[in-house]
């Protein structure tokens, strides 16, 4: 009980470190995750009262994993009605990134590869580059009179510890919960009431996704550490997608992402399927040869089919073929060493 207390009074102290930090106009990046979600539940509370503006800002990919995204849906609607009923000056927005930055463009249509370690094209200009488009719009108008809240923790890996050394690490950006540990988060949102419903279903999206128990068995819940992101890409852990299939009943449907996923992994380390042209003209390991961008475009369609869900877009589809009938002559010539080890035709 004393524990409770204590953290029940760091939390209030943390509403009103936030409110202090406000300005004219304030943003929330809110992914759905367990530190967003933290981060947004504070910034409500420190919202009330005021005469500050508040934007709520998810960023969505179109790549999300379905399971995942239908519940961050969700979740929105319900804060937008939360927000309504309490008339608080706050505002859910959703960017997205442009069809022509897309994955499905990107790789399809220009023929990248799928992201690795070395490669993550896609970080920036699917999430990052909408979010700052948005926040530069906004903060255009009021001068110096914003903040950007964001939920970074230090004990999410050594690379953050470093990069984060103190909440306020760049100017107009602050990291209430920088110093929290996953503990402290998952404490803090099953030991207080969700103003919007309840985290029953937020527990789940954790506990459906990995098997990994970081909050303790002797409190009666055990819940995962899993990141969420882009279904296709290579990062992305297949077990999850197994995982998420298993515990929602939709077997079929995940195996048919895991199929096509593995599938692109596997194209994109072949050098057979690559031009020997790179994109700047340059000899060398280049994009997918056309052939090969059709073939995978095929199996996606294959794969619609065979999940119900909508994965790819007409504008999309419609800048990849146009791709495809400009860069045919160029992209389209196999390295006659290399064997094609699948029929790309």
């Amino acid at each position: 009980m004393e524990q409770c207390e204590e953290f029940l009074d760091k939390s209030l102290d943390l509403v009103d470190e936030m409110r202090g930090q406000m300005r004219s106009v304030n943003i929330v990046s809110f992914s759905g995750g367990k530190d967003s979600t933290t981060v947004l539940q504070n910034a409500l509370s420190a919202l009330e009262g005021t005469d500050k503006k508040l934007y709520i800002v998810t960023s969505d990919t179109l790549m999300e994993i379905p399971y995942f995204q239908a519940y961050v849906d969700r979740t929105k609607e319900n804060i937008r009605e939360y927000i309504g009923s309490n008339k608080l000056n706050a505002e859910v927005v959703t960017v997205h990134p442009p069809a022509k930055d897309s994955f499905w463009v990107s790789v399809l249509g220009r023929g990248y590869p799928a992201a690795h370690m070395g490669f993550r094209w896609c970080t920036g200009k699917l999430k990052i580059d909408p979010i700052t488009k948005f926040t530069k719009r906004v903060i255009s108008e009021v001068g110096d009179d914003w903040m950007v809240f964001v939920g970074v923790r230090r004990a999410e890996s050594p690379l953050r510890a470093k990069i984060y050394q103190k909440k306020d690490y760049k100017p107009n950006h602050y990291a209430p919960i920088l110093h929290w540990s996953s503990h402290d988060v998952w404490e803090f949102l099953l030991t207080t009431d969700c103003p919007w419903g309840d985290y029953a279903e937020l527990v789940k999206v954790y506990r459906f996704s990995s098997d990994e128990c970081v909050y303790g068995e002797k409190q009666g819940v055990c819940v995962g550490n899993a990141r969420y992101g882009c279904w296709a890409c290579p990062l992305q852990r297949e077990a999850q997608l197994k995982m998420i299939g298993f515990n929602t009943g939709e077997v079929e449907r995940y195996k048919a992402l895991r199929r096509f996923k593995n599938l692109l992994v596997s194209a994109a380390n072949t050098t057979a399927y690559r031009s020997r042209i790179r994109r700047n003209g340059e000899e060398g390991c280049g994009p997918f040869l056309v052939l090969m961008r059709t073939r995978l475009w095929k199996e996606l369609k294959k794969t619609e089919a065979a999940t119900g869900w909508k994965l790819i877009t007409e504008e999309e589809e419609s800048m990849i073929f146009k791709y495809w009938e400009d860069e045919g002559g160029i992209h389209n010539v196999p390295d006659p060493k290399q064997p094609m080890l699948w029929n790309v035709s």
